[in-house]
């Protein structure tokens, strides 16, 4: 009798546990509901600009309830044919995928992904990001990209000197030999002191005055503004918290020694 009661006890406790695992299971594990597309549609194929290849984004029940900016998915890429080419977790908030020349690519989450594929998607004119959900009837190459004005910082010698017995003055130019004004900048000394500058009509900041040989620090934040201007240590912070999204702070540094500075008679 006391077999019996055992017995069916933990049968019960299997088929609860069971259950509760399968429940698990099929709100958090089970990617079965469709989340929209760029135009709204839920369960639409997500296809490349020339239908070559498309994509099937599904989410678990509860990332279905959860607010969309924030929420994750996942996606399958497939090729015209219904072949599986590959699967992975992808950030709702950011979904539409990017169409390069040979490549597809979701970007601007932890999870991003990057698939090689084995023939061109085609190319949109007027965007490379997106699902493309009627094809297009014609299919043109991507406008050229603007173009990217590289920041190069020179260390140099001042235009216009002062009294002190070395100097230094930093200017901030393109690849073309274009100016950079009004450019914000912080210049660290040697004692760790510390002063923000913007630069002039000829990309050059204020001069700089020692006593003596002197190193000096020229750092420029990321983000050029008053407002937004990110100190050194802000800018490493934040690499460590989003290390895919950020350059760390040496990249933005340049060291150079002061220069020494003849009198004038």
């Amino acid at each position: 009798m006391k077999f019996s009661i055992f017995y069916r006890v933990f049968i019960w406790t299997c088929i609860i546990c069971g259950s509760l695992m399968l429940l698990w299971f099929i709100l958090f594990g089970w990617h079965t509901v469709a989340y929209p597309t760029y135009s709204g549609f839920f369960s639409k194929n997500c296809y490349s600009p020339n239908h070559e290849y498309y994509i099937k984004r599904y989410q678990t029940p509860f990332q279905a309830i959860q607010d969309q900016l924030y929420a994750y998915g996942y996606a399958i890429l497939y090729d015209k044919t219904g072949k599986k080419l590959f699967e992975g977790k992808t950030y709702v908030g950011n979904d539409n995928p990017y169409w390069f020349d040979d490549s597809v690519a979701f970007m601007g989450s932890n999870d991003d992904w990057y698939v090689k594929l084995p023939s061109s998607p085609g190319a949109h004119p007027e965007t490379y990001k997106g699902c493309f959900d009627e094809k297009s009837d014609y299919i043109a190459p991507r406008p050229a990209p603007l173009p990217v004005r590289k920041r190069i910082v020179k260390a140099v010698e001042p235009l216009v000197k002062t009294k002190a017995p070395y100097q230094l003055q930093f200017l901030i130019e393109d690849q073309h030999g274009i100016p950079f004004k009004s450019f914000y900048y912080l210049i660290i000394s040697p004692d760790g002191s510390r002063q923000r500058g913007e630069t002039d009509e000829h990309g050059r900041t204020f001069v700089i005055e020692a006593e003596r040989d002197e190193i000096i620090t020229f750092y420029y934040s990321p983000l050029q503004s008053t407002e937004t201007f990110m100190l050194p240590e802000e800018l490493e912070r934040w690499c460590k918290k989003s290390p895919k999204e950020c350059t760390p702070p040496e990249n933005y540094t340049v060291v150079a020694n002061t220069i020494r500075i003849e009198p004038h008679d």
